[in-house]
């Protein structure tokens, strides 16, 4: 089963729909506890030295009827999510209908608050993320708008400000206020960075699959041709700067054309699986196995003269031959393995490039001379 983590990240792969049913069901708990806190305040003895009763009054009024309309929005893409999951318009209508609750609310409790920053900064960002770009562009810009001209016109004495909060007589008003103000703050934020926490947390985990998929041969599940080669270069270019030798061996499995002719493509992917895992035991741990292209392997082998590859490559050989791999039938397919092997302890020097090509050819003479065998070869000095 998945974690609350995993589902509530997984939000990004949800329909248009589902993710404006989520955005009411986010924001509605959220207009309950403002509901309730213009409640408490109405219910408070000190509430004229805290507040202006009218405004306030108007705020509740506001809020429910927001509450309602919530409802209705929510129980509309519930009704149609299933005929129509990708309903944009609903988007744009719970978008749009969000910025209006954000720039009302900013307006009772003042436009400059915390609150209004976090909220105003906040959801664009993370409804870009989440929501369709379009969509967030067609609310964020009027409600920007909306609290730019609420501010202005506050400023200019043409509405009041903050018209639910008294002016604040003492330290006691002051401080009830403040902290008002974290709580109303509070919810956004916390959904905001819950959500934008667990997105980011899952980008990454893709990010990572991605890469490793990049690198990493999908049948067998060693490293595949473009990163074997990369890996090869690196440790070239090591040898060149600290000494140790390196060994690379390339091997064919064969005749394993006739194993896909004889018990089916199925059979040889099965054969290509075994040979990878055989020889991943085989090699040691700073050793690196690559698939080259089709049956062939790559045997990265830093640290490593040529009469050690050698016995190496021998008991790899030897561990192949000896895979009992069964045919759907239970006939046992016969595997073996022709190595060509090079050393560069006689020429640190030497390009990865003349160390592939070495290989390719001690290979060709392994075929050549009967298969199921390894030819090793070191490079010559150089000059």
């Amino acid at each position: 089963m998945q974690s609350w983590r995993q589902r509530l990240a997984s939000v990004l792969e949800w329909s248009i729909t589902d993710k404006s049913i989520l955005l009411m069901g986010l924001v509605a708990p959220i207009l309950v506890g403002y509901a309730l806190f213009t409640q408490y305040l109405l219910g408070r003895p000190d509430v004229t030295r805290l507040a202006h009763v009218g405004p306030l009054l108007e705020l509740r009024q506001i809020l429910l009827a927001f509450i309602a309309g919530t409802g209705v929005i929510a129980l509309s893409g519930l009704v149609i999510r299933r005929r129509n999951p990708h309903c944009l318009p609903l988007q744009y209508v719970a978008t749009l209908y969000y910025a209006g609750i954000l720039v009302t609310s900013s307006y009772y409790v003042g436009t400059m608050t915390f609150c209004t920053g976090v909220v105003a900064l906040g959801a664009p960002v993370f409804g870009f993320i989440l929501l369709e770009r379009q969509v967030i562009w067609a609310a964020t810009v009027p409600a920007l708008t909306a609290l730019a001209g609420l501010g202005y016109a506050t400023a200019y004495g043409w509405l009041p400000y903050a018209p639910i909060v008294a002016p604040p007589q003492d330290a006691t008003a002051n401080l009830f206020w403040m902290n008002a103000i974290y709580l109303l703050t509070a919810p956004h934020l916390l959904v905001i960075l819950l959500l934008a926490d667990q997105t980011l947390c899952r980008w990454r985990v893709r990010e990572d699959l991605v890469r490793t998929l990049s690198l990493t041969d999908p049948l067998t599940g060693i490293a595949n041709r473009r990163h074997v080669l990369d890996l090869l270069e690196k440790e070239v270019a090591r040898t060149v700067r600290h000494g140790p030798p390196l060994a690379v061996a390339v091997l064919d499995l064969d005749h394993f054309k006739r194993i896909n002719d004889t018990w089916g493509h199925p059979a040889g992917d099965a054969v290509l699986q075994a040979a990878a895992r055989e020889l991943g035991a085989c090699v040691r741990r700073n050793d690196t196995v690559g698939r080259f292209g089709g049956e062939e392997f790559m045997l990265l082998l830093p640290d490593t003269p040529l009469e050690g590859a050698k016995a190496l490559a021998e008991r790899c050989r030897a561990r192949l031959e000896a895979l009992d791999i069964r045919a759907e039938n239970g006939e046992r397919i016969p595997l073996t393995g022709s190595f060509g092997l090079v050393s560069n302890e006689q020429d640190l020097s030497a390009e990865a490039e003349a160390l592939v090509k070495a290989a390719d050819a001690a290979l060709y003479r392994a075929k050549a001379g009967g298969r199921n065998r390894v030819e090793a070869v070191a490079l010559p000095p150089a000059g």
